[in-house]
């Protein structure tokens, strides 16, 4: 597998392309390198990198979160379209849907524009279309909405992440997105924590295997049956097989165990119904509550006030006024 690398430069250009569907792999890391993700933040940022990914029409393929870093790998749409308002509604809930309506960009202030009409409804969905289908834009908003969450869940203040993030373009073949998704979904067993992958959950690959029909979902494998033949089933033997091979070369880091490289080649890749039972009961025993939606809306219902209390409220930031506002005329 070649790749080129860009000049040394003190800020070397964006590699992005215009007008085509592209994949990339992507990386950013915290401040410092230092460990500061919990499982908890984890998990939030895996919640906010779907909403983010499905407001920009970004498909994210595969993943991995670790205590210091996150790799992505998306594909990025030849141009975001032209939804219509109700889509723009739609996607706008998911990302802003939360937000006090003082915020400079709420869906109640998306709403109220895009019913007025006119110039004021043209300014908005160019400011939403404007932050769909692009990389940048995309990578922008995962990292800043989830450094507002978590420096109010710890009481911190400052930048979270470490410089801007770093891309690469990586070619629309199979061979080039396995390799770029193997390398990623391996993150844990170099890093020592896992292994075998499918025992790390917050990566694209742990999560589908722990999961009912999640390789049949996993973008990855959807992305590459568009090319081959072969059934979701094979091609997630064929994977997991390229996971193991690339993930028992010595080398930095850890390696695979011997144990589940001698058991993945006796089941020719696949995993068996026990592994994968195994993998959903770890999901669910990671949870707080198990059983019918009836019953944990039941109980949550009953237990709000002590499991789920307010927070108190914040004092209102400073705001410009009327006159001085840039966005005064979507009011």
């Amino acid at each position: 597998m070649m790749q080129l690398v860009p000049p040394k430069s003190r800020r070397s250009p964006r590699i992005l392309t215009q007008g085509t569907r592209a994949y990339y792999h992507v990386v950013s890391r915290v401040v410092d390198r230092s460990f500061r993700l919990t499982d908890v933040d984890k998990e939030v940022f895996r919640g906010l990198l779907r909403r983010v990914a499905e407001f920009c029409g970004v498909q994210v393929l595969t993943y991995a979160i670790l205590d210091n870093h996150f790799h992505l790998l998306v594909e990025v749409p030849a141009s975001p379209g032209e939804p219509d308002d109700e889509e723009l509604r739609r996607r706008a809930r998911l990302l802003y849907g939360d937000e006090r309506k003082g915020q400079p960009l709420s869906f109640f202030r998306i709403d109220r524009a895009l019913a007025a009409g006119g110039d004021i409804r043209q300014r908005m969905r160019a400011l939403l279309i404007g932050r769909m289908g692009s990389l940048p834009m995309f990578v922008k908003i995962l990292k800043q909405r989830f450094s507002i969450i978590y420096n109010r869940k710890h009481d911190r203040l400052g930048t979270l992440w470490e410089d801007r993030f770093h891309s690469v373009l990586v070619e629309d073949a199979s061979s080039a997105l396995t390799a770029v998704a193997a390398y990623i979904d391996l993150n844990a067993v170099r890093a020592g924590i896992v292994r075998d992958p499918k025992d790390y959950r917050f990566s694209g690959y742990g999560e589908a295997a722990g999961t009912r029909r999640g390789f049949r979902r996993f973008p990855l494998f959807v992305r590459l049956a568009e090319e081959h033949v072969e059934s979701i089933e094979e091609i997630a033997a064929l994977y997991r097989r390229r996971l193991f091979l690339s993930g028992s070369n010595p080398g930095k880091g850890g390696t695979v165990s011997k144990e589940a490289m001698e058991r993945m080649l006796r089941q020719d890749g696949a995993l068996t119904r026990s592994e994968s039972l195994y993998c959903r009961l770890r999901y669910m025993t990671q949870g707080a509550i198990i059983g019918s939606k009836a019953f944990i809306e039941e109980w949550v219902a009953q237990n709000k006030s002590t499991y789920f209390p307010k927070r108190p409220k914040r004092p209102k930031p400073f705001v410009l006024s009327e006159s001085e506002s840039p966005l005064c005329s979507l009011r």
